[in-house]
């Protein structure tokens, strides 16, 4: 579980669609406002299975409870990183993803793209 002094910042693990083995880069921070801030980083190559896009609900869902976060007090963006290429596909985006809460998983993902700047701003100082 975190609190509120304390994030994490790691490489996650875990079963994607079809029990794939995937994984993401994670970090788990507190936000200014008291809610927590999930960034779920597209890992590309060196995921080898289902993309964080692809499987956002259930990501979300297994992080807030294994985190002990309820879900609405969830911040979740989703966050690729550049890869240095030429294609606009490739550059670094951050994406705040709102979900509804069916009362035992997230459903319905809703995307709005933001700046690095404003995830920066959400996060506790």
């Amino acid at each position: 579980m975190l609190n509120n002094s304390k994030y994490l910042d790691k490489i996650y693990h875990y079963k994607g669609e079809w029990d794939v083995d995937s994984q993401c880069g994670l970090k788990i921070s507190p936000a200014k406002d008291g809610k927590i801030v999930i960034i779920a980083t597209e890992l590309y190559d060196k995921n080898p299975g289902t993309s964080v896009t692809q499987w956002n609900t259930n990501l979300a869902t297994v992080l807030c409870r294994e985190n002990g976060i309820a879900p609405d007090k969830l911040i979740f963006i989703e966050h690729t990183p550049d890869k240095g290429s030429k294609l606009a596909f490739y550059n670094e985006t951050f994406y705040k993803v709102d979900f509804e809460w069916d009362g035992d998983k997230f459903i319905n993902p809703n995307w709005e793209k933001i700046s690095k700047d404003t995830v920066e701003n959400l996060l506790k100082k």
